[in-house]
């Protein structure tokens, strides 16, 4: 009996050893999968922020002539009146653009999904047109969204001043973008028109996650529309909101080629956004090593935003159900 007792127990051993050893193997075709994307992100990701970061250091208007000065760059830009009104006015394009689109974006996409031909022959062709139609900004060129935009601001001849002038008999000259108070929100109006269709597709995707059984309940109930709308709708596309708030101030952070196009930032840094001034201070002034700063503090900014978003809100995946 006891004989049989050591057996056993060496042969337990060995499996355990032979169970450590197949738990310590690597698995290699995982990592190979994962390869491709590592390189990517190592190359065009993490290698540009640690890049930018490290010059941030330095005063240099070539990689051949960098003169090393430590922290005189951030300490340059807290003293730099028009990098807090960039900061002002990316604040400003948060709390204006984001609210608005998403709002925009959830009414088109409940007219369209729950009121268009609701029931008749032909609905889905007509819900699939007035979709594409409203989202062809979304895929259309920025540089040609600026172009047009800058048209109807235009004094004189533009589109916004001849119909201010016939319908309300305003003066015709009004010049949106060169008045330094409705410049940035001019532009803003440029920014929702191209974006509340990219809205309106994610409310789409959530809309039709939501039951079709919870509708009808409340119909039969006899629950007004504001009230399916408060209690079933927007408490279901909780995660969107989120998604949307999230991709909105990321966006807004990155905005660069619609104020490029549109005001250049001015007049007098009205309209400045860190992008253009980045690109200013950068390739126009050829002061690099500052543009790195203003890049890395513009990076934490957006990151803290981030932070706070994700932590009290939570990551917003619009596409994954709610739990029961």
């Amino acid at each position: 009996m006891a004989d049989f007792r050591i057996r056993h127990t060496r042969k337990m051993g060995v499996f355990m050893r032979l169970d450590s050893k197949k738990k310590r193997q690597v698995n290699v075709a995982g990592y190979l999968f994962i390869l491709p994307a590592m390189c990517f992100f190592c190359f065009y990701v993490l290698y540009p922020i640690i890049f930018v970061a490290v010059n941030s250091l330095y005063s240099w208007s070539t990689l051949k002539n960098m003169d090393f000065i430590g922290l005189m760059n951030y300490a340059d830009l807290f003293r730099d009146k028009v990098f807090f009104k960039t900061v002002v006015n990316s604040l400003k394009w948060i709390a204006v653009t984001v609210p608005v689109q998403a709002c925009l974006g959830f009414l088109l996409a409940y007219v369209i999904e729950e009121r268009l031909g609701r029931g008749k022959r032909g609905s889905n062709l007509s819900k699939g047109v007035f979709r594409t139609l409203l989202f062809i900004p979304v895929v259309t060129s920025v540089t040609v969204v600026g172009i047009v935009w800058s048209k109807i601001f235009q004094p004189y001849q533009g589109t916004l001043g001849y119909y201010l002038n016939s319908l309300f008999g305003l003066s015709s000259t009004i010049n949106v973008l060169g008045n330094s108070r409705g410049a940035i929100y001019g532009v803003m109006a440029a920014n929702i028109w191209e974006w509340t269709g990219w809205s309106m597709l994610m409310y789409i995707g959530g809309i039709s996650q939501i039951p079709e059984d919870l509708k009808e309940a409340a119909r039969i109930d006899g629950a007004s529309t504001w009230q399916e709308i408060r209690h079933i709708y927007l408490p279901s596309l909780a995660s969107v909101h989120k998604s949307l708030l999230m991709l909105g101030i990321i966006g807004s952070l990155q905005t660069y080629a619609l104020i490029s196009v549109m005001t250049k930032g001015g007049p007098n840094h009205a309209s400045e956004m860190p992008g253009t001034y980045i690109f200013q201070r950068g390739f126009t002034n050829v002061q690099m090593g500052y543009a790195c700063a203003i890049s890395v503090l513009i990076l934490a900014f957006a990151l803290i935003l981030t932070f706070i978003q994700v932590k009290f809100l939570g990551s917003g995946n619009f596409m994954k159900k709610e739990e029961s």
